[in-house]
């Protein structure tokens, strides 16, 4: 039996802005660190460092990493919206129930007093 794979991509519709910053020192252009930064607008980017020279794969990994957190962050998001389906489901379901009555406290009976004569 095979089973459909669908995949959904999670960068879908949404700018995602790369930023490369590099150091401004005295070494070679491929010795600069370098700082990329992949994110998209009102979440955290993510941030990779190294060197110039290293520039597409640090690129690569830092989009590779991205996605994954796109991924993560939708996936939690549907959790989160279950959830808040069944809290709703069940509220709803709870407000068609009358409230049970309190049961009501039962102590042991007092024994009647009598009157006792020692004589």
């Amino acid at each position: 039996m095979n089973t459909n794979l669908t995949v959904v991509d999670p960068l879908a519709d949404q700018e995602v802005t790369i930023i490369i910053t590099l150091a401004a020192t005295e070494q070679p252009r491929d010795q600069r660190p370098a700082l990329i930064s992949v994110g998209v607008a009102e979440q955290s980017p993510v941030i990779k460092i190294g060197l110039f020279a290293d520039l597409p794969a640090l690129i690569n990994e830092a989009w590779i990493a991205f996605g994954v957190q796109a991924q993560m962050s939708e996936a939690a998001q549907a959790v989160e919206t279950v959830a808040e389906e069944q809290l709703v489901a069940t509220v709803n379901i709870n407000d068609d129930e009358p409230e049970p009555t309190p049961q009501p406290h039962l102590s042991a009976p007092k024994p009647q007093a009598k009157n006792l004569s020692l004589f």
